[in-house]
């Protein structure tokens, strides 16, 4: 039995300093792999054409963005009730950053292909993986008294749950009608991130 004095004490402080780095780089690739207007002319009619083309570029750029916010404050949060980690915990924080890495790659394609079941299915899939993923780490670390850094509350156990699964659900939804109507999926990518900026039980436990 090993001695508690020689026992490392892991805080999370490392593993979230490296997600926020991972999703400022994330957030800053999408601004930068936005595409440039062709003018073809010098009025205002040619410059809102050339905008109308590349419309669902910017759409994309703006829910991902959106969603990668929520996103990293849910990520940050977590830190919040979660102040110590193990090698488990960091494995699983690694293949979250993983899928998120991956969402400036299923935006550009679903900017290129909206209204395609192909593209929406990546993209719900990738978004579906990023917030199962978070949920899983999250699950494991509320789990292991040792990593807890104050007591959890059940509501906010409750309400962690509803927010974390929520949003795959609807995005099964838009997987479902991509194959008939892709409008709606499009819809509901939209409205999805719209939800989580309504007010609910967790602000209470703000400052």
């Amino acid at each position: 039995m090993i001695d508690s004095k020689h026992r490392l004490q892991m805080k999370s402080i490392r593993l979230e300093a490296l997600g926020d780095g991972i999703f400022s780089i994330a957030m800053t690739i999408m601004v930068i792999e936005l595409a440039i207007p062709v003018v073809k002319g010098n009025g205002w009619a040619d410059f809102l054409s050339a905008l109308k083309l590349i419309g669902s570029d910017f759409l994309c750029y703006f829910i991902s963005f959106v969603v990668l916010g929520i996103m990293w404050y849910g990520h940050r949060m977590m830190f919040e009730y979660i102040g110590h980690t193990d090698r488990y915990f960091i494995f699983l924080g690694v293949l979250f950053y993983m899928v998120i890495c991956l969402v400036p790659f299923s935006t550009r394609i679903l900017a290129h292909e909206t209204l395609k079941w192909y593209s929406i299915l990546v993209y719900a899939v990738n978004l579906s993986l990023c917030n199962l993923s978070l949920y899983i780490q999250w699950l494991y670390g509320i789990k292991k008294p040792a990593l807890m850094e104050r007591e959890l509350p059940g509501e906010v156990k409750k309400e962690a749950r509803i927010l974390f699964l929520i949003s795959p659900g609807l995005y099964a939804v838009a997987i479902a009608f991509s194959f008939f109507i892709p409008e709606v999926s499009i819809g509901i990518f939209i409205i999805t991130p719209l939800l989580y900026l309504l007010p609910n039980k967790l602000d209470r436990y703000m400052p």
